[in-house]
C-alpha cells in the first residue's frame, strides 16, 4: 500500500468541508427532535387539561338535566317558588325564627350614632 495514494472515498469523507455538512445535518436533526418531543409534552398537557374540562361539563351537564327534571314538576316548581320568593298559598301562614344571635346582630347594628360631645357628657352623668 502507498502513502500518498488514498481513494477518492477516503478522500471526499475525511474532507473538512464533508465534515463540517456532517455535523450541521446533525446538528439540524437532533433540533428538530428536540422540538417534535416538546411538543408531543404539550400535546399531552393540554390533552390532559381538555379531559378533565370535558369532565367538568358532564358533570354539570348531569347536575343541569335533574335540575331541569325537578323544575318539570308541579312540586318541584313550587318548592322552588317558595325557596327563592317565600310566597305562601291562600290560608297558610309564615313564621319566621329569628335565632338569638341574629337578633343581637340586627340591635348592634340598629343602634343610633352619638356624637363625642354626648358621650362625653354621658361619661359624667349628665
Amino acid at each position: 500500500m502507498k502513502y500518498g495514494n488514498r481513494s477518492p472515498w477516503k478522500k471526499y469523507v475525511t474532507s473538512p468541508i464533508t465534515l463540517a455538512l456532517l455535523i450541521i445535518i446533525l446538528v439540524v436533526l437532533v433540533r428538530a427532535t428536540s422540538n417534535i418531543s416538546h411538543k408531543a409534552e404539550l400535546g399531552a398537557a393540554k390533552l390532559a387539561q381538555a379531559q378533565a374540562e370535558y369532565q367538568k361539563l358532564e358533570d354539570r351537564q348531569a347536575d343541569l338535566s335533574t335540575k331541569v327534571t325537578h323544575l318539570s314538576s308541579e312540586d318541584g316548581l313550587e318548592s322552588e317558588i317558595r325557596a327563592k320568593f317565600r310566597a305562601v298559598k291562600e290560608g297558610e301562614s309564615v313564621a319566621v325564627i329569628v335565632d338569638d344571635q341574629q337578633a343581637a346582630v340586627v340591635e348592634a347594628t340598629s343602634t343610633v350614632k352619638v356624637g363625642w360631645w354626648k358621650k362625653f357628657m354621658g361619661f359624667f352623668g349628665l
